[in-house]
């Protein structure tokens, strides 16, 4: 069973109230129960307030049914923001409610034993979930940290001013928005509200990569349209020209400037409206009425080619224009 994790909205607190820790036994056995906070409402030297049910994050800590990490100054919560891990020292798996605060029974590892034996971390400063009133909703973690405040009831900033001692906090606060005097519980808050909205490397290239293909697939469909597109277009004008040609609105060596002019769309409907007024110049055939001239007798190709085009002229005057074969098959029937 894991913490329910507090929503990117809710604020947590960090090194905001320390006290110090039980001497070590005469033994110089670590303190198997420490005080992690107080109870009831306390203030904080930069003025912030906050309040402590032990009861009622013992039961918190009871649903949640986790053991609650000890590291040394914070660094579980603080490299959490950078998706880093913290060095854990111990591990709180009991909490306690008493008259006086919030108690919890450590289990050390050889690393907190150690911190504590060598006196470089004489005090603990819990980090928690607050409500937008100060009101303490549940013990994220616990810490080991080496700047003194004053004791636990009074309460004191485990970090000091921001401003005075922190300056490179000012610079923090200021690239995430917020103003000089925020502190450093304010700058991981904002920090911690960045992450939740950031989006991971592999979802950002996998988003990348759909992209891509949705795109490549836009231009391949887009391609393929263009394509037969410009497949009909083409099928359109060679129907309407080969009409026109069949019903002698133009003639063969006409064609290639047609189909120039019906490049686009509006030559296309433009050259066809203009055949549509052209009218046919179709004569109707007099091949199968005409006798197959006998075999014999000289043919004079000059004086035949000179009748054909004579007869072709007159016809032509009249109105009927007629081929250079049917003039030629007319005079040799005999036609004037």
């Amino acid at each position: 069973m894991s913490h329910r994790p507090a929503t990117p909205a809710e604020p947590f607190a960090t090194g905001v109230i320390a006290g110090e820790l039980a001497a070590l036994d005469a033994g110089g056995a670590a303190p198997a129960w420490i005080k992690v906070t107080p109870a009831g409402r306390v203030t904080t030297r930069d003025g912030r307030s906050y309040a402590f049910d032990p009861a009622a994050l013992v039961a918190r800590f009871t649903s949640d049914a986790i053991s609650i990490p000890v590291d040394l100054d914070h660094s579980v919560p603080r490299k959490a923001m950078f998706g880093e891990a913290g060095t854990v020292v111990g591990w709180a798996p009991e909490l306690e409610a008493r008259a006086d605060g919030l108690y919890a029974r450590i289990d050390w590892l050889e690393a907190g034993k150690a911190a504590l034996a060598a006196r470089t971390h004489r005090f603990v400063s819990p980090t928690f979930h607050h409500d937008d009133v100060g009101n303490a909703t549940w013990l994220h973690s616990v810490a080991l940290v080496p700047a003194p405040a004053l004791a636990m009831p009074a309460v004191a900033s485990a970090g000091g001013s921001p401003q005075e001692d922190q300056p490179m906090l000012k610079k923090i606060a200021a690239a995430l928005g917020l103003s000089d005097a925020a502190d450093e519980t304010a700058c991981l808050s904002a920090l911690a509200s960045l992450k939740a909205e950031t989006v991971s490397r592999a979802v950002h290239e996998q988003a990348l990569a759909s992209l891509s293909a949705a795109t490549t697939a836009k231009d391949a469909a887009e391609t393929t349209l263009t394509a037969l597109t410009a497949e009909a277009h083409k099928k359109d004008v060679d129907a309407l020209l080969d009409d026109a040609l069949a019903k002698k609105k133009i003639i063969p060596a006409q064609r290639g400037e047609y189909a120039s002019l019906c490049a686009t769309p509006e030559g296309l409907k433009q050259i066809r409206a203009l055949l549509e007024k052209t009218p046919a110049n179709l004569q109707a055939s007099t091949l199968d009425e005409r006798e197959v001239p006998t075999a014999g007798g000289d043919i004079n190709p000059a004086t035949l080619a000179a009748d054909a085009v004579a007869y072709q002229s007159k016809r032509a005057r009249e109105g009927i224009r007629i081929s250079t074969a049917d003039a030629v098959l007319a005079v040799k029937e005999g036609k004037k």
